[in-house]
């Protein structure tokens, strides 16, 4: 099937080669780099309780930082403590807000205040500050710092990364921040120092410097802004995978501080493992799909079966925290991923999505400290267990229901008629027979989709359909339904679903059998 200029880049069809600079709306090569350098400092930079943080474990003012009063524990539960409310008041202005904060104006404030938090850290750090205040208004602080710099660069991804570039770009980065860790384990303290200040730079600067302002648009109307429900429905699921990640983390800090060395390994490998992915996968993308409808769930389950061997036969939990921290790298990773598509869709705003996101995430951490400083240290392994099989049963369960409604939507949806018909796979050049041709409207049989993407342009040209109602008709003319659409273009079902509606209503059809009558031609 010869393709059009005007299908869309969501038609299922093998990956496209990343594109030079004047061609086409992706990013070049070098902007992939830059991309995942800045994406990579940042991961290395953030001043939460994470790898960076642990590497400063080394300092003698933190000698006490796991006891209850410890600097780097009073230092952590204030940054993420801050970091939930802060982000849970973003999240709500951001529903309530038609317009948002200027993009340079954010970036620019959040660049400063991200840079003084490393800067005045890195000070406390050398200079063995042992003022208990000093630790708190620095988790204030970091925690504003933060919370800037995840809407910054939740913008940036939002335009720039469509969901193929955002596993590429964010598995790297991820690759990329598991070695700028394992360095400031290995570098002396101050070259430790003088690495986290230009990380913190670079990931301060790139985000100014790759910005694209987006191309003006009508402001929605009240009625029409997204609520909290929709986006659940979009990336509920998804993110469990960044909470679980959060809450096991923290649980077993203990472990995660003394096993550094595992955890980056495991996160280098992740991010390594979905690049991979990303590029050798043919077709589309779906919202539940591959890796989190298929190797999740699976690793899940190799995990719980490798903590219960590594237990019976007394080999200690090296090779269960190997795989515990595969599993939840592997998945934070896809997260943040399916995050960057989700903006990337523009249903919701990328402050709402990011803001939710690491209100969630800081909030799941929080409560995991509290839960693991409460435990005994022999419960402390039962928790993470216990949290890995919620995890996984969550995923094999949401996996089945929507396999069954995709698979339900391959063959045909129940329009506006009640039809339900089967639809030939566009470009086999199979002609419909049999049974199955019996069910075909009269108009469709022995039908070829010749010329499919240009009358689909056509029909949208005439009617005047919007580009998402364009790649919306293209899944409709191939025999997708709703759940599927909305899936493969990271959006709501109720979204997907009003879409439908309105092209039905332009096209002046009652279902898509009309559709397929409208986008096929009979063979001559």
């Amino acid at each position: 099937m010869a393709k059009s200029a005007d299908m869309p880049d969501a038609v299922p069809r093998a990956p496209r080669p990343f594109r030079g600079d004047g061609d086409g709306a992706d990013p070049s090569r070098g902007m992939l780099a830059l991309l995942v350098l800045g994406l990579g400092c940042l991961f290395s930079s953030l001043l939460i309780y994470s790898g960076t943080v642990i590497s400063f474990l080394r300092f003698p003012v933190f000698s006490l930082a796991l006891g209850p009063a410890g600097f780097m524990g009073m230092f952590a539960e204030t940054t993420l403590l801050a970091a939930t409310l802060i982000a849970a008041v973003l999240a709500a202005m951001s529903l309530r807000r038609s317009r948002p904060l200027p993009f340079m104006a954010l970036g620019a404030v959040a660049a400063v205040a991200y840079l003084c938090c490393a800067l005045g850290f890195g000070f406390a750090c050398h200079f063995a500050v042992d003022i208990p205040t000093v630790y708190l208004l620095l988790g204030a602080a970091a925690a504003v710092a933060d919370c800037g710099m995840a809407l910054v660069w939740g913008r940036v991804c939002a335009r720039r990364l469509p969901i193929r570039l955002a596993l590429v770009v964010v598995g790297a980065a991820s690759a990329l921040s598991a070695v700028l860790c394992f360095l400031y384990g290995w570098l002396p303290l101050e070259g430790m120092l003088g690495l986290l200040f230009v990380c913190s730079a670079v990931a301060a600067v790139v985000p100014l410097a790759v910005h694209e302002p987006p191309a003006p648009q009508g402001e929605p109307a009240a009625a029409d802004r997204p609520a909290l429900a929709s986006l659940f429905d979009v990336a509920g699921m998804p993110s469990l995978g960044l909470v679980a990640f959060a809450f096991a983390m923290a649980v077993m800090r203990t472990a995660f501080n003394e096993g550094q060395g595992a955890y980056l390994g495991a996160l280098a490998l992740s991010g390594a493992g979905v690049v991979a992915f990303a590029l050798l996968k043919r077709g589309p993308f779906l919202l539940s799909g591959g890796l989190q409808q298929t190797f999740l769930p699976i690793f899940a389950l190799v995990v719980l079966a490798g903590v219960s061997i590594t237990a019976t036969l007394g080999w200690g939990g090296g090779a269960s925290d190997w795989l515990t921290y595969g599993l939840y790298s592997m998945a934070a990773v896809l997260t943040l991923a399916t995050l960057c598509a989700v903006a990337h869709a523009g249903e919701f705003s990328a402050d709402l999505v990011f803001s939710v996101a690491l209100c969630a995430f800081c909030g799941a951490s929080f409560l995991g400290q509290q839960v693991g400083g409460a435990l005994p240290d022999e419960m402390i392994s039962v928790t993470v267990t216990l949290t890995t099989m919620l995890y996984a049963f969550a995923l094999v369960l949401v996996s089945h229901v929507r396999c069954r409604s995709e698979a339900d939507g391959i063959l045909g949806d129940a329009g506006a008629s009640g039809e339900t018909f089967p639809v030939p796979a566009v470009g086999s050049g199979a002609p419909v027979a049999g049974a199955e041709e019996a069910s075909l409207p009269d108009a469709a049989r022995g039908c070829e989709p010749l010329g499919f993407a240009g009358r689909c342009a056509a029909l949208a040209d005439a009617h005047g359909l919007t580009a998402r109602e364009r790649e919306i008709l293209t899944y409709l003319a191939e025999g997708h339904n709703g759940s599927y659409i909305a899936s493969a273009l990271f959006i709501s079902p109720n979204t997907a679903r009003t879409h439908i509606h309105n092209i039905y209503r332009k096209l002046n059809i009652s279902s898509r059998e009309d559709i397929l009558r409208l986008t096929r031609e009979p063979r001559s």
